[in-house]
């Protein structure tokens, strides 16, 4: 332990601190795509300020096949209607279609919905009856106030 808080390392200590994320509560879920497109989502899910990628991964595997996975707590779905813009513009650029999953924390081998079959609005009644909406630390709450 140094004896002076001036030195080397008290400096490199200050540069490595890692600070605990403020909690962002909501409604929990998680989205599943393809990875090519992994930061453009992210972006586009907290351009608002009303939800979260609490955690993602831009490659896993699932039964063989690379996805992207979004884990996402949102106090609001106004994100839902530009990620839509965006995936059918994507689709008129590259010759790939794609899709994107949801999948709610109680089922996390099933998806729940694929968005491309249903619109925007659909999709966030379905989150708000449906996905927990987690408070501090992480546990579920039987209360959902998405007006916060």
């Amino acid at each position: 332990m140094a004896l002076f808080s001036w030195g080397k390392g008290a400096r490199l200590a200050e540069e490595m601190r890692v600070e605990r994320p403020v909690f962002f509560e909501g409604h929990q879920f998680s989205l599943k795509g393809s990875p090519r497109h992994y930061d453009d989502v992210k972006t586009l899910i907290e351009a608002s300020g009303k939800a979260r990628v609490y955690f993602g991964e831009a490659l896993t595997f699932e039964r063989g096949a690379g996805v992207a996975l979004w884990r996402v707590r949102a106090k609001e779905f106004d994100w839902l209607a530009p990620l839509y813009e965006w995936w059918a513009n994507m689709e008129r650029i590259e010759p790939i279609q794609f899709t994107f999953y949801l999948y709610l924390p109680e089922e996390p081998t099933r998806p729940a919905l694929d968005l491309r079959v249903h619109p925007p609005d659909e999709v966030a009644a379905f989150i708000t009856e449906r996905a927990p909406w987690v408070t501090g630390e992480g546990r579920p709450s039987t209360e959902k106030v998405t007006s916060r």
